[in-house]
């Protein structure tokens, strides 16, 4: 049998495209699910409630990634990620956890099922949420203007208490409130009260805690009447939480850019970039962005291998993620994997293990969304803008 090396290349199937398409979408809501400190275990959770994006991405439409509108990716993954795990760098997580937040199960079809929220629980989230939204505010705005890193925050922070939009499009505009102005009215509940003190000290030391950003701190603590004990106690926890961060942001960037070695420039530059933004704190970004920017090789010498075996994981998680972000082919696979097995051995951690967890949560997604479109009469076809029966 002969072949004529000059045939043009078959063309590339619709649907085959359409599910490449949802594998990069899915490798990005992982590294940002990991990156939050969710877990693998939350990765369900986030599907379910990204049924509809998924959807939309194998109809073909375009949609805000992590390659592209960051700053909009974000605020929506984060809304996606409220109700399953607040992130880790969200400052006023732990105020969501205390179900300040109407984003709860499902988006979609499923939704229809679910409870709707009574009046008094709406009332409650906008009460809590308004106050949360100002004083996160109030500490960006006290050392000078809000960047576009700051409005990004507080744009997740609203988007992920839920609220209909009379009651949020409000918030996304309001201007700073000073905390001397700040209206604190209702029941504030003790563990809210501690959540609000918390997320405040979080977005003050998340660059570095200036003088008029704890005094914004310490006088919400004074007027929800948290004790001062408590209030240092939590200061320290915040100052703790940044700290430990920076350890395992290095370690997932340096981890993506050896995975990806042969992607610079391209998506070894990129990812590991954007894996920094989402895993480092401010203060310490510049030093973990810096290789990224000049383009140094990656040496693997044991310098992560202190990591927690919780960071470890989440750190193969996230560099298995992105290697799989442009649906490499089996043989491609392979090399990753071997590079992957060197990282995992590096950090003394069960690289196998780590990617068996990622594979499988692809494969549950793409399998549903696949189906249809191997009927013989090519039903399911992508671009029918139906979405696939089962994802999410």
């Amino acid at each position: 049998m002969t072949t004529d090396a000059y045939a043009p290349e078959p063309a590339a199937d619709p649907k085959t495209l359409a599910l490449s398409r949802l594998v990069s979408t899915l490798a990005e809501d992982a590294i940002f699910t990991l990156a939050a400190g969710a877990g693998v275990a939350a990765l369900e959770g986030v599907a379910k409630r990204r049924g509809e994006s998924y959807g939309a991405i194998l109809a073909g439409h375009t949609l805000n990634s992590m390659m592209n509108q960051f700053d909009h990716w974000v605020v929506e993954m984060t809304r996606a990620l409220a109700p399953v795990s607040p992130p880790l760098w969200m400052p006023m997580g732990e105020v969501l956890k205390e179900k300040v937040t109407l984003e709860v199960g499902a988006r979609g079809l499923r939704a229809i099922f679910s409870s709707k929220p009574s009046d008094k629980e709406v009332q409650r989230v906008k009460r809590l949420g308004t106050l949360a939204v100002r004083l996160l505010r109030a500490v960006f705005a006290a050392d000078g203007p809000l960047d576009v890193e700051e409005q990004r925050t507080v744009a997740a922070l609203i988007g992920s208490l839920g609220l209909p939009p009379e009651d949020a499009n409000p918030l996304y505009s309001e201007a700073p409130i000073t905390v001397d102005k700040l209206d604190v009215y209702g029941e504030i509940e003790a563990p809210v009260a501690k959540a609000l003190v918390r997320g405040g000290w979080l977005a003050a030391a998340w660059d570095q805690i200036d003088p008029r950003e704890e005094q914004v701190v310490r006088t919400l603590a004074t007027k929800i009447q948290v004790p001062p004990q408590e209030l240092e106690a939590a200061r320290a926890d915040a100052i703790a939480r940044v700290d430990a961060r920076r350890l395992s942001g290095l370690a997932a960037v340096d981890a993506v850019r050896f995975v990806l070695m042969d992607r610079v420039p391209g998506a070894g530059v990129r990812l590991g970039a954007q894996a920094g933004h989402l895993m480092l704190p401010r203060r310490y970004r510049e030093e973990g962005l810096a290789q990224v920017a000049h383009g140094a090789p990656v040496q693997l010498a044991r310098r992560y291998k202190d990591l927690s075996s919780e960071d470890k994981v989440a750190v193969l998680g996230l560099a298995w993620a992105a290697a799989l972000h442009e649906d490499p082919t089996v043989a491609r696979r392979a090399l990753l994997r071997a590079r992957h097995d060197r990282v995992a051995s590096d950090l003394g951690e069960d690289g196998l293990r780590c990617r068996a967890q990622i594979d499988e949560w692809v494969a549950d997604v793409l399998a549903p969304a696949a189906f249809p479109m191997g009927a013989p009469d090519g039903g399911g076809a992508a671009g029918t803008g139906r979405g696939p029966q089962g994802v999410g």
